[in-house]
């Protein structure tokens, strides 16, 4: 009983936040300022406490089940030393967060907590939280506050949870689609990403760290990640200084200067030739000095090992950590073993290599984030907190509103939205019609409300909806049945499987079994003895069809696979990483026998491996039937997870596979079609906008999307979404973003030289009018300018008032025009408002031929109007130079 009273005592101190380490040293004195007791604790600090604070460990390896497990955190973390951070442990309650913190504090002589760290993309990753809108939605919210009421539900929750620091938000611009990563962007605009991404950051930062509402932000990928050669994930970005600073990296400057970011991540990729993981210019002379940055730079997962793996330059494991720490990184993201990035930190101080000044500004900047947390007075959570705040209804009610802004009407011919609620039969159709699409890294295990569930929870009982799914999205024919394969030595049906401890199919294998078939999805180990990631495996045999019939073998896996039929490789994509499909075609002949041999390996997060064939095809006959009997057909297509999201880059912006055939089978029915696209990139949907009637561009709507969708369509809300980025009509016009430079010329032969849909663009259920535009120039680089702005039509209504504006003439070339500012307003129906801007110096200037940033003499255009196409326009003259700062 006495021992039951110790342990509860001890708890409630924890709890708290009463210190059960004495306060004998100044570091511990929570009135002191915060940089006194950073450089306190640092000079009580050994070398390899100093380094431990600069890792980060995978918290997976530290629970069993959703446990905390004592044991496999002794053999990971040890018992003398604690850690810098712990990612990837999403604890599930208090008792988990609390135990892991717990053993980390008195585990190390200082008593020094973790930062606990996690993604938050759209919502703070741990299993059920509140999912929002996939970021390319959020952007076309063109809505700061919304913004900031996202960002501090994203830090309430995990904070609840004992979590202090997300990887997010992600401020790449959006410039190039066939990225798999534009989804997790605000757009393609500078202006518009750094507003929104701030706005974002001061929510989920709050207004003092120490609060249990808020978390470190870390804006990635530092910085023009976002531009990749070709759309590859982690490409080369081919830019200069100029275009980097004048376009890339003020999104990041105010989000850190404005916003008070304490975080980055290091991108993969490079700039002009310079690794984005060693380059120093970018890390210490931008970040550090020239914008006074204190917080912690992270390096993507696996960015510093891709210094010698990938950019080939480093020669070694240890050149790559030299390089890295001394450009500016601060802290690893599973890039080494631990105990490797510790004691060659270690070597390399001591043998001269690396300056230990290096090391102190890395262990600096983790401790300070640690003493602004107040984790040092308060390391511990409570489960009040997270059964009170978790997914509460008032954040359910911020999803729906964000899905609900995030709408963008693409197209209304002839007024058919909104739908009418007295429609007796309403068919929802297509493959995405009932298919829960959040976007990446989106909240664990959370089910979305579908288009489907959306419509018939809006309409009731009164209406009959009815579902099919028409078309799968990604047509992958069918797993092969056992009954059709032989072994190799043909005694008895499934294919011999032999699986490896590595990602070459070689050395000793460390399973071999028979399968049935093909057709797996692995989270974990495949198997006794093997790996749960870095394995690989072979499947072998022979294919014996039961019909003869002209198709396709297919494979689908989760990393490289390659396929062989008679000994000739038909499908090599071992190279490639993740394949959604990829076919080889064929002509079967009953009863004949055909050698097959099928390699994949795995590199982590889960695998998957199908054979497959195409013996039956989709059949349209449900879906058409029910579009003939409906009133309307509301057709859902787009993409899922599978085709956008990091590492799923494209060559094409068309619809995949068979929607577009899809979309016009159940036009020739004669039924009013709408579409609704649910997609995370701008997609070249020619084919519905010569077609469709009415189009609406949802994105990936969080978990209230089909409602949101729904009461679009019905008219229970009036659509005020705009493109964050320009659609463009085909692949062949890229790179397609309206703030091009003024000799961009799309004068093909066989293509339009404009958009499908241009940047800013969205349409209403009411229309709106501007007039009387007035430009006041109030002298040195500020300007006032305001417009009359008046709902012409019938109903209420929000609309995005966008200002752009144009350098005439400079000594430099210059965007043709930039988004300069937004305002989301809402006008009752007749309604006028007199909307004003203030332009800045900042807002006019650019970098000269001699590197400065400096407001030019000159004239300048200013378009004030509904999309970057159209407005009201007029000049003004700056007569004197303004030099500014960096």
């Amino acid at each position: 009983m006495l021992k039951k009273r110790i342990f509860s005592l001890i708890i409630l101190c924890q709890v708290v936040g009463i210190s059960l380490f004495a306060q004998k040293y100044p570091y511990q004195n929570a009135k002191l300022p915060v940089e006194e007791r950073v450089a306190d604790l640092l000079s009580r600090m050994t070398l390899e406490e100093k380094v431990r604070q600069m890792d980060m460990y995978n918290g997976a390896n530290l629970k069993e089940g959703e446990a905390f497990s004592l044991a496999l955190a002794k053999e990971l973390i040890g018992e003398k030393l604690g850690a810098g951070a712990v990612h990837d442990y999403y604890p599930k309650d208090a008792k988990a967060a609390n135990q892991l913190q717990e053993f980390i504090i008195n585990n190390n002589r200082w008593g020094i907590p973790a930062l606990l760290m996690s993604e938050f993309l759209h919502g703070y990753m741990g299993e059920g939280s509140t999912a929002f809108p996939m970021n390319i939605g959020l952007g076309a919210t063109w809505d700061k506050a919304l913004m900031e009421k996202v960002g501090e539900v994203i830090g309430t929750e995990g904070r609840a949870h004992g979590v202090h620091f997300g990887l997010g938000p992600n401020l790449d611009l959006g410039r190039e689609p066939r990225w798999g990563r534009i989804a997790e962007t605000l757009g393609e605009d500078t202006h518009l990403s750094a507003e929104l991404g701030t706005a974002l950051i001061k929510g989920i930062q709050g207004k003092d760290l120490s609060s249990d509402r808020s978390m470190v932000a870390e804006p990635k990928h530092f910085a023009a990640h976002g531009s990749p050669q070709a759309g590859g994930n982690a490409g080369p970005v081919l830019l200069g200084e100029r275009s980097v600073r004048q376009d890339y990296l003020p999104v990041f400057r105010k989000a850190f200067m404005e916003g008070g970011a304490l975080g980055t991540m290091a991108a993969y990729s490079e700039i002009d030739g310079i690794p984005n993981a060693s380059n120093e210019w970018l890390m210490t002379e931008v970040l550090r000095n020239e914008w006074g940055f204190k917080g912690i730079v992270v390096s993507d997962l696996g960015a510093i090992r891709f210094l010698q793996s990938s950019h080939k330059s480093s020669d070694s494991p240890k050149e790559s950590i030299r390089q890295a720490i001394s450009a500016g990184i601060d802290m690893q993201f599973y890039d080494f073993p631990n105990d490797q990035f510790q004691q060659t930190i270690i070597e390399l101080v001591n043998e001269g290599s690396l300056d230990i000044s290096k090391v102190n500004r890395a262990a600096s900047g983790v401790l300070r984030l640690k003493f602004l947390l107040g984790l040092f007075e308060n390391p511990y959570t409570e489960q009040r907190l997270i059964d009170e705040r978790n997914h509460n209804q008032e954040n359910q009610n911020l999803a729906l509103e964000a899905a609900l802004k995030s709408m963008v009407l693409l197209k209304n011919e002839g007024d058919l939205l909104p739908l009418s609620k007295s429609l007796k039969k309403v068919a929802v159709l297509g493959p995405l019609a009932n298919e829960s699409v959040l976007g990446g890294y989106s909240v664990k295990n959370k089910k979305a409300i579908t288009v489907y569930e959306g419509v018939k929870q809006l309409l009731g009982e009164n209406t009959e909806v009815v579902y099919s799914e028409g078309v799968p999205l990604i047509y992958k024919g069918q797993p092969i049945p056992m009954a059709n394969f032989k072994t190799k030595d043909k005694s008895q049906n499934g294919l011999n499987a032999t699986f490896f401890n590595n990602r070459n199919v070689e050395g000793e294998p460390v399973l071999t079994r028979i399968d049935k078939q093909v057709a797996f999805e692995w989270p974990g180990s495949p198997g006794e003895g093997v790996g749960e990631d870095h394995f690989s495996v072979t499947w072998e045999g022979y294919l014996q069809p039961d019909q003869s019939f002209s198709g396709w073998l297919a494979v689908s896996s989760d990393d490289g696979v390659r396929l062989w039929v008679d000994d000739k490789l038909v499908i090599d994509n071992w190279e490639k990483g993740a394949t959604s499909i990829e076919t080889a075609p064929m002509d079967f002949v009953k009863g004949k026998e055909y050698k097959i041999r099928m390699d994949v390996w795995e590199g982590g997060y889960g695998a998957k491996a199908y054979l497959n064939w195409n013996m039956q095809k989709p059949d349209l006959t449900e879906a058409i039937a029910q579009a003939k009997s409906s009133d309307v057909a509301i057709v859902v297509v787009g993409e899922s997870n599978e085709l956008v999201e990091e590492n799923k880059d494209v060559s094409s912006l068309e619809l995949y596979g068979l929607q577009k055939e899809f979309v016009d089978a159940i036009l020739a029915t004669g039924t009013p079609v709408v579409c609704v696209v649910l997609n995370g990139r701008p997609l070249s949907i020619n084919s519905l906008d010569q077609k469709v009637p009415a189009i609406l561009e949802a994105w990936f709507p969080g978990e209230k999307g089909g409602l949101a969708v729904a009461q679009t369509l019905f008219g229970d809300y009036n659509p005020a979404g705009r493109l964050p980025v320009t659609f463009a009509r085909s692949v062949g016009q890229l790179p397609m973003y309206y703030s091009a430079k003024p000799t961009r010329n799309h004068r093909y032969v066989d293509e339009k030289i404009t958009p499908l849909y241009p940047f800013g663009y969205g349409l209403s259920y009411t229309s709106f009018d501007y007039k009387d535009l007035q430009i006041t120039n109030q002298g040195e680089g500020k300007i006032h300018i305001e417009v009359t702005v008046t709902n012409t039509g019938t109903q209420a209504g929000e609309e995005v008032v966008q200002l752009y504006l144009s350098d005439l003439i400079s000594s430099v070339t210059t965007a043709v025009k930039e988004l300069k500012g937004f305002q989301r307003i809402h006008f009752n129906a007749g309604e006028s408002k007199r909307v004003s801007f203030d332009l800045k110096p900042e807002d006019l200037s650019l970098w000269n031929r001699n590197m400065e940033r400096v407001v030019e003499a000159g004239k300048f255009r200013v378009m004030v109007g509904k999309n970057s196409q159209e407005g009201q326009s007029d000049t003004f003259t700056i007569e004197s130079a303004i030099k500014l700062k960096n």
